[in-house]
């Protein structure tokens, strides 16, 4: 009977232990990685055809992150212009309370009114000229520049100032109800960027240096929007040249360029009257402003709302395809050590091995 011997050499054998040290060796490490970071330690060879779904996840997530991001700048922003807006009116209502209480005649406080009057328009031009990040949040898209111009500087539009406007329509002042009317009327003009005779007077221009309400073609321009979430839009700007501050701005320049309480009777009334009842339609618009600004802020935090309760569902399913048992990869990191120490164990015994030891 013929028997087949098949050799091992110790050379083969070294080589084989060594691949095997090599093996576990590197398994022990991905383990240890696994262990300490509670991750795949390759996510896509461990998922195989379920990484796709992965990716997707997360660039549903990063975009999910964009918008919350965004979202909360956009939220100050509104938070900033509705401040803005209430400062503007709060200007706005301390004079019309005067001049109300002298509507008829001037019994209190008129003599002050127009000092008083000046230091509003002040106050409503800075609150209307707020910044956000550099940007003139009531300047429309020409965010780069003052949305108002004050009382008594110059525009860089037409090179004048307000104050030469309304001094140059006004002149040396009402004398009788029907120099009253016309003066006023010339002023209704200039607020509402109508005034053919000078166009440099209009206030789109001289006064509003922001984006205009019609372009060239006299096409509605447009406004500031942003995309909250998903296909939702808002359309959050609020420019400066709006009715309701175009009449804040025109009541209190009415009455800011006259002394009223040097007009006779009739002059007086009718003067009075008419920026007492733009003063109140600026209120009442204001006050409209402020409740859209107040609505989109709403809109704003409900998306953040939605966003983060997807982006919660997302980073969970996200963990669940990536993230490893840490029982079972700790079971597996004390199984790899042992397999290891044992390859160790065996490769010590077959290097102390040798003929000579049989040869003595």
């Amino acid at each position: 009977m013929v028997l087949g011997i098949r050799s091992f050499s110790t050379f083969q054998m070294n080589l084989f232990n060594r691949q095997s040290v090599q093996r576990a060796t590197s398994e022990l490490q991905r383990a240890g990685q696994e262990v300490s970071t509670g991750l795949k330690a390759n996510i896509y060879e461990s998922l195989g055809p379920s990484a796709a779904s992965v990716t997707k996840l997360r660039g549903r997530e990063d975009a999910t992150q964009t918008f919350i991001t965004s979202n909360s700048l956009l939220g100050n922003k509104l938070t900033t212009m509705l401040a803005s807006v209430d400062n503007a009116r709060e200007e706005v209502q301390s004079v019309l309370e005067i001049a109300v209480l002298n509507a008829s005649r001037p019994t209190n406080g008129a003599e002050v009114l127009q000092l008083q009057a000046r230091a509003a328009l002040e106050g409503m031009v800075a609150a209307m000229n707020v910044t956000f990040n550099g940007d003139s949040l009531f300047a429309g898209l020409d965010s780069n520049k003052p949305a108002l111009t004050r009382w008594s500087d110059t525009s860089a539009v037409t090179g004048r100032t307000p104050e030469s406007v309304l001094q140059e329509i006004i002149g040396t002042g009402p004398t009788d109800a029907a120099s009253a009317t016309q003066i006023a009327d010339k002023i209704d003009q200039v607020f509402q960027s109508q005034d053919t005779v000078d166009p440099s007077r209009n206030f789109e221009g001289t006064f509003y240096q922001g984006s205009r309400n019609l372009d060239a073609g006299g096409q509605p321009t447009k406004q500031i929007r942003a995309w909250v979430n998903t296909g939702q839009e808002v359309v959050f700007g609020k420019r400066a040249n709006e009715e309701a501050f175009r009449a804040a701005y025109q009541g209190l320049a009415m009455l800011a360029a006259t002394d009223v309480s040097t007009l006779d009777e009739a002059a007086y009334s009718t003067w009075i009257g008419r920026a007492v009842d733009t003063l109140a339609v600026a209120q009442k618009g204001m006050l409209d402003i402020s409740a859209r600004i107040g609505f989109n802020q709403q809109i704003v935090e409900k998306a953040q709302t939605q966003l983060t309760d997807m982006s919660l569902v997302q980073r969970t399913q996200i963990s669940n395809y990536e993230s490893v048992d840490p029982y079972e990869a700790i079971t597996r990191m004390n199984n790899l050590e042992t397999q290891l120490q044992a390859s160790y164990q065996v490769t010590s015994r077959l290097s102390s091995l040798s003929i000579l030891n049989f040869l003595r």
